[in-house]
């Protein structure tokens, strides 16, 4: 929600001056230059040891990469509606509405969807590295409780494998099939 209009300020064809734009794009690489167990003990010492640092680190590593991978799609975007927008007498905010959004949501969202995959298996390794009071997936690693850890394994996999099906349902849902050529 945050790293879209973000994204807006780092796209070229939204913002073409380099004095705007590279401090903004310098942010975001600084942003996702950090892994996200170190912005999780970064979050832990600002919030306290819990879930809700744990869904910090991972936000504020989202963001970052979403900044950059969002203002990618921005800038690949066709001119031609844009141009038919600006031609029929819009303004800025009308062609990044209607002649830009259009074209790059689907692949946001695609992006989104892919990201909720990955950042699952993410809180899981943040979730095993941060000590608690009843054995980690790491702790039971070291002391051979290898039930315990095949079941947690499997039951990472099932719900990776739940979300991408959820995922793949989603969007095609936003995109439609397409026609593989």
């Amino acid at each position: 929600m945050f790293a879209l209009p973000v994204s807006l300020l780092a796209a070229k064809n939204i913002v073409p001056s380099n004095i705007f734009r590279f401090p903004v794009r310098r942010l975001l690489d600084s942003i996702r230059g950090v892994d996200t167990l170190i912005w999780a003990l970064v979050w832990i010492n600002v919030v306290g040891l819990g879930p809700f640092a744990g869904v910090l680190a991972i936000a504020v590593s989202d963001f970052g990469a979403f900044g950059k991978l969002f203002s990618e799609a921005i800038e690949a975007a066709d001119k031609k509606q844009v141009e038919g927008i600006r031609a029929s007498g819009g303004n800025a905010l009308h062609e990044i509405r209607f002649g830009l959004m259009p074209q790059v949501l689907p692949v946001i969202a695609g992006q989104v969807l892919y990201f909720i995959e990955v950042e699952y298996r993410s809180a899981t390794i943040i979730g095993s590295s941060v000590p608690r009071h009843r054995p980690a997936t790491g702790e039971q690693i070291r002391v051979l409780e290898w039930q315990k850890v095949s079941f947690l394994i499997l039951m990472i996999l099932v719900a990776v494998a739940a979300i991408d099906w959820i995922s793949g349902k989603l969007r095609f849902a936003i995109i439609g099939r397409r026609a593989v050529a």
